[in-house]
């Protein structure tokens, strides 16, 4: 009887320490894999694997911008990104504004950084990656890092990118994926898309938006239209506006804009209507309580990782030097803003982290289309093409 009370005894406490380990194994699997879905690219403050990593620091940094400055936009969230990551690791951080909007100003703008003694240049855009491809083997102690574009001559039948530059490009369909998600759970199905130019980043938010609608549809069992039209020009005006204001008043319940100042467009439709509308690329909530979100490229996030990854080791590394990198859910650098309070009631912010951990981990997928001549098969999304 002895025996086999100590038997049990210890079969017991075997059975014990196997579950207990078997949960603290659960849990670490669980810590991997556990993501913050962002929220707020303006908060964001970078945290490397390595804590202890020191960087040399004491070298400068140069952003170049168009000539808008770092006042808004894109460019004020990386100008926040090189700012917070010179004042983390101790360097120097500047910024240069173009002239104009010609890729001559943005040559002058990135020949004037090179020249001040910058380790390391950071610019976005098309014009910026039509001049930085005249002169990116110019300086050979500068290195580059553009964001939404390669380098290109001026009518785009040549790319090159040199050893010294590195590039960035957002995966906007997954952007424009959590877009139409979150208006399709929240409840509207008579939906919109404007764009400025049916080019490929713009395309890929539209296409995104698509998909993000039909999974939603199909979840929800409702059936959503969408319209799409791109207005072949970056400056919006009374008839695009009043366009838009047509779309809401003839049935259109909300619209994603992309693009140039067609933010400002769709802010003023909004306010006439009392409709509703959802944003790209940065946070554009501001403008107004019926911008009930943007869906966002987290410049804020994604230059201080580009950062550190140069200034670890001084220079671009074997995957970087030369080459072009897509960033999105893996990286959590796109994401969706829905205002400094919470705007979406029917998609909440638990909802968001759930379909986010989804996308990143690959259980969902969001297919990548450039232009909209082939498309997904979406039977609970009817979609028109206006011209």
């Amino acid at each position: 009887m002895k025996k086999f009370l100590a038997l049990f005894l210890t079969l017991t406490l075997l059975a014990g320490l196997t579950a207990c380990k078997g949960r603290e194994a659960i849990a670490e699997a669980q810590a991997v894999h556990v993501v913050t879905a962002p929220t707020d690219d303006a908060t964001f403050v970078y945290e490397p694997e390595d804590p202890t990593q020191v960087l040399p620091g004491g070298q400068t940094i140069a952003l170049v911008t168009g000539p808008g400055g770092t006042d808004s936009g894109e460019d004020a969230m990386l100008w926040q990104g090189v700012q917070t990551f010179a004042n983390t690791y101790h360097y120097t951080a500047v910024s240069q504004t173009a002239a104009g909007s010609t890729a001559d100003d943005a040559e002058a703008a990135l020949r004037a950084a090179a020249e001040s003694g910058a380790k390391l240049v950071v610019c976005r855009g098309e014009v910026m990656g039509q001049a930085l491809y005249r002169i990116q083997e110019n300086y050979p102690d500068v290195h580059y890092l553009l964001f939404d574009d390669e380098p290109h001559n001026d009518d785009y039948s040549a790319y090159k990118t040199a050893n010294l530059v590195h590039c960035v490009l957002f995966q906007e369909e997954q952007a424009g994926y959590l877009a139409g998600y979150a208006a399709v759970t929240e409840g509207y199905t008579a939906l919109g898309f404007v764009g400025t130019r049916e080019v490929p980043g713009i395309v890929r938010y539209a296409t995104g938006f698509l998909q993000g609608a039909e999974a939603a549809a199909e979840q929800q069992g409702e059936r959503v239209s969408l319209q799409t039209w791109f207005t072949d020009t970056d400056t919006v005006n009374d008839a695009i506006t009043q366009r838009m204001i047509d779309w809401y008043n003839n049935g259109t319940t909300l619209i994603m804009v992309s693009g140039g100042d067609l933010y400002t467009g769709v802010a003023n439709a909004v306010n006439q209507t009392g409709a509703k509308a959802i944003t790209t690329d940065c946070d554009r909530t501001d403008q107004g309580d019926r911008i009930l979100a943007s869906a966002v490229k987290c410049y804020n996030a994604a230059v201080q990782r580009e950062l550190y990854t140069f200034f670890v080791q001084g220079t671009w590394d074997a995957q970087s030097a030369g080459q072009t990198e897509k960033t999105g859910f893996t990286n959590g650098e796109v994401a969706l803003q829905a205002g400094s309070q919470w705007r979406l009631d029917n998609f909440s912010q638990e909802s968001y982290r759930k379909l986010y951990e989804k996308l990143r981990t690959s259980a969902l997928r969001v297919d990548t289309y450039s232009d909209l001549d082939t498309l997904p098969d979406t039977p609970n999304v009817t979609l028109t093409r206006l011209r």
